[in-house]
């Protein structure tokens, strides 16, 4: 009867025209944000090379002028030379666009150079968008920073996809790392809200099926977890192939971010470094296995409670995306609760994983440990909240 159950569910979920049409839209989005959309997706830092010859040309002006006039000592007032400093913009120039038109990956990382326009650019970019805009500037610098050396002493052949990190496992990294999390478990909500108010249309056959109320909502909520799961995957498989053949498939080794905050939102240097890429995706797994039971289980909770699969679907999104309210770097608790006591801290597991949200506590930092002790209890207490309701909705109240 499990397996009869079990196999019911996951084929009702294929032959559902609203998920087919999803796994149409997923995998053609892979195509079209790999294809399309990434090769013109420009990171902060990216220098726009007919400014950077013009500015060759001005330094390269300017440094002949100043010879030819005889004027290469240091100005009394300044300390410094125009001729020197126009010297040695031009000569960096020069050997930063070198690198970059040869392909010279090492080169360009080792000259470490970056152009006044970009650094401005920057800057600019973090006043409009950060609340600490010159600490928040000087963290991703250090990291680039750190990223990037790492390739010189671990990488035989860098490549400059590497460097903006386009490769299909650094893409990956970055999804789960930014809004990835938040749209799996939108997924999950959006393929489970209506499994269990399915069931309410076939009223006189699903009143008298000879199985444990809770026992049949578990199975159900089996299904819906592997075919998830294969679904999550297939498009991961998907995406990792196409991208891979455009940019490359990167590597496990390569290293990742990994950070704390103190209290006063300072980064922490004794713990300020790198991780390989393959411990994020390693550390990462439990909360996303976790997060996907967890939101299928309040999903046929939901669906007890509301008995429309519109309203489940509303009320799943809305518990995904809640902390996104309220959540802030400045905010250390809710009502006196440390909010690293509250599931959905974690749901952005990636900044969890990469040490992020670490800053979130008063004590030096969130642990992973105890990120999933506090996502796994919750589970048990769904699980408990389910049992009750089972009790109080039986079968022949919810499908009549």
């Amino acid at each position: 009867m499990t397996k009869a159950i079990f196999l019911e569910t996951f084929k009702t979920l294929v032959r559902n025209s609203k998920n087919r049409l999803v796994i149409v839209v997923a995998f053609l989005g892979v195509i079209v944000y790999s294809g399309v959309m990434l090769p013109h997706l420009e990171p902060l830092n990216t220098v726009d090379m007919d400014q950077l010859e013009i500015d060759m040309l001005g330094n390269r002006g300017l440094m002949e002028n100043q010879f030819e006039q005889g004027t290469t000592e240091a100005n009394l007032f300044t300390g410094q030379s125009t001729y020197q400093m126009a010297k040695e913009e031009f000569q960096q120039q020069r050997a930063f666009k070198a690198a970059i038109d040869t392909g010279d990956v090492r080169r360009y990382i080792q000259l470490d150079y970056v152009p006044e326009e970009v650094a401005d650019k920057m800057k600019e970019y973090y006043m409009q968008n950060s609340s600490e805009p010159m600490k928040d500037l000087g963290y991703d610098q250090t990291n680039r920073r750190l990223r990037l050396e790492s390739y010189l002493e671990e990488v035989p052949n860098p490549t400059f996809h590497m460097v903006q990190e386009k490769t299909s496992w650094q893409q990956i990294h970055l999804f789960l790392l930014n809004w990835g999390p938040v749209l799996l478990l939108i997924g999950t909500v959006f393929l489970a809200s209506d499994v269990v108010t399915r069931d309410r249309e076939a009223r006189t056959q699903k009143a008298g099926v000879p199985y444990a109320w809770s026992k049949y909502l578990f199975v159900q909520s089996a299904a819906v977890f592997c075919f998830t799961g294969l679904f999550f995957l297939a498009v991961g498989l998907w995406f990792f192939l196409v991208n891979g053949l455009l940019f490359g498939f990167g590597s496990l080794d390569l290293k990742v971010p990994l950070y704390t905050y103190s209290s006063d939102y300072v980064t922490n240097d004794s713990v300020f470094g790198l991780m390989e890429l393959g411990t994020f995706l390693w550390k990462s797994l439990p909360f996303l296995l976790l997060f996907l039971y967890l939101m299928i289980r309040l999903s046929v909770l939901f669906s007890l409670v509301f008995r429309n699969d519109v309203v489940v679907l509303m009320a799943g999104v809305f518990a995904v995306v809640f902390e996104k309210l309220y959540y802030s770097r400045r905010m250390r608790d809710i009502l006196g609760i440390d909010l690293s006591f509250f599931p959905q801290t974690y749901i952005d597991f990636g900044k969890v994983v990469s040490g992020e949200k670490n800053f979130l506590l008063n004590t030096p930092m969130i642990t992973w440990n105890r990120g999933l002790l506090v996502v796994a209890g919750t589970v048990v207490v769904i699980e408990l909240l389910l049992w009750a309701a089972t009790k109080v909705v039986t079968r022949q109240r919810f499908v009549r």
